[in-house]
């Protein structure tokens, strides 16, 4: 979900909270909801955006329960925040277009953190705070199936089971683990180019 993100060119940090929502709890209010959005669709006075809203709801809230009941699916809260840095005004909002524009492409919804610039940026910091008035806006529920696809560590290079940390993918900025002395290369050799205090590795 975030591999078109990260593998951008722009400057930032990406910080993501997860909070594990009591599945009792949820299923409880699910179908509290299921049966109050069934009473809604069943009236007649209502108009037809109003009723292809509720049916949606509806229909989700349905599938929801029955991954958590049927598919031992678990449930989320995600909290998805990115500080961008940008050397001008000019150039900040171009970049924020263009975040704005992969994660709708995506599915995704965004929203500015206006008035709020100072809590999102210690938020991307390695405290680990998530600060309460941010989670009250960027709260999305998401199931232990899509929770996996938010893994940030993408690469279509190198990652072996067993390897050892090597460098950083040089095109996308992923991890790259070898093990050098697995079956499937020739030798455990490696040669490396370039000038003195580079960081280029070519295998």
């Amino acid at each position: 979900m975030l591999k078109t993100l990260i593998e951008t060119d722009i400057n930032m940090n990406v910080s993501i909270f997860y909070e594990r929502k009591d599945p009792y709890k949820t299923i409880k209010e699910l179908t509290y909801h299921i049966g109050n959005v069934g009473v809604e669709l069943k009236e007649n006075n209502q108009n037809r955006e109003d009723i292809d809203i509720a049916a949606f709801t509806y229909n989700d809230a349905k599938y929801i329960r029955k991954e958590i009941q049927i598919n031992n699916e678990d449930i989320y809260n995600l909290y998805i925040y990115i500080n961008i840095f940008a050397e001008d005004e000019k150039k900040l909002e171009y970049y924020l277009n263009k975040i704005e524009g992969i994660t709708q492409s995506k599915g995704m919804q965004t929203r500015r953190a206006n008035f709020r610039q100072e809590e999102l940026y210690i938020s991307t910091l390695p405290f680990m705070e998530n600060p309460k008035v941010l989670r009250s806006v960027a709260k999305r529920n998401i199931l232990t199936s899509g929770l996996l696809a938010t893994y940030p560590f993408i690469s279509s290079s190198i990652f072996d089971k067993n390897g050892i940390f090597i460098g950083t993918n040089v095109y996308n900025n992923s991890l790259v683990f070898i093990d050098r002395y697995k079956n499937k290369y020739k030798n455990a050799n490696i040669c490396i180019f370039g000038t003195s205090g580079a960081r280029q590795i070519f295998l």
